[in-house]
């Protein structure tokens, strides 16, 4: 996700605002299930992307917005759709998946007929998937019993250069979010454990590794790319069944803070989109 390191009165507001939903844990609540106390903020962040001149602020606005998960701020997701800034239409598109509101369906729709970024157009297509996932009928599944055991590598094979801290952070995001399908377990009661043939479930292995992590500095702008490689594997076997990549381009200032946080946000984003793709494929071996 693109990192905002601008400054200024609707940059502090931004800030303010996602240091509460991660404070609150917001950001890991279900959509649209924010309380009411964050309302004002929400009415705050919408005014910073459709108003403010300076396209990190919309864009740290509308990841914020995704974060919450408020559908109030579904409005003004969509008017940003519309925005010049290719990164905010991107990011705008990836909040409102994140959200899960069906109104926004038919703008995505609209975006894709008439967008031209490869960036904005996949995160587009992930929302409108995300949506669809979400529509009734699809539910059911939350009652489900779980079907797939999910076991997680160490992700070691990142070289030194790029150090250990990036590959816990790919690790813990890709963890986070397969852990959330409901037909999905990451933890096995004894007897499964020691007889998983027994166990009725199908068993995978996710390791990966982070493949590039870099920083290109331009006059008073950085920008941050990032690569990261994931393996499926079966379980307990180990046998290898495929490979998926992702990556991310993340935009920031200059000074070794705004360089960290990038490369934060640049590496979340690919890890967010790997958790993606595994999704599809849990999902088509009935998971």
């Amino acid at each position: 996700m693109p990192a905002l390191l601008g400054s200024g009165r609707a940059f502090g507001r931004v800030a303010l605002a996602l240091g509460v939903a991660l404070v609150t844990g917001l950001g890991a609540a279900p959509a649209r299930a924010a309380p009411p106390a964050p309302r004002v903020k929400v009415e705050e962040l919408c005014t910073a992307l459709e108003g403010d001149s300076n396209y990190k602020v919309r864009v740290q606005a509308a990841i914020v917005l995704g974060r919450l998960g408020d559908d109030t701020g579904v409005g003004c997701l969509i008017k940003a759709l519309s925005d010049p800034n290719k990164t905010v239409r991107g990011i705008a598109a990836q909040a409102l998946g994140q959200i899960g509101e069906a109104r926004a369906a038919d703008p995505l729709r609209a975006l894709l007929q008439t967008e031209a970024d490869p960036f904005v157009k996949a995160q587009a297509d992930k929302a409108l998937a995300a949506l669809h996932a979400a529509a009734p009928g699809g539910l059911a599944a939350a009652n489900k019993k779980a079907r797939i055991y999910l076991s997680f590598g160490p992700f070691t094979g990142t070289a030194k250069a790029i150090g250990p801290e990036a590959a816990k952070l790919v690790h813990d995001v890709l963890q986070r979010e397969l852990g959330k399908l409901s037909t999905v377990t990451l933890t096995l009661n004894p007897a499964d454990q020691k007889n998983f043939a027994k166990s009725g479930l199908l068993g995978f292995l996710i390791d990966g590794v982070v493949t590039r992590l870099d920083d290109t500095v331009s006059g008073g702008s950085s920008e941050t790319s990032c690569d990261v490689k994931a393996q499926v594997l079966r379980w307990p076997s180990k046998s290898l069944i495929s490979w998926t990549n992702a990556g991310a381009s993340v935009q920031s200032g200059s000074r070794p803070r705004d360089k960290e946080n990038a490369r934060h946000d640049c590496l979340e984003a690919s890890a967010v989109q790997l958790a993606e793709d595994l999704t599809k494929f849990l999902k088509s071996q009935g998971g």
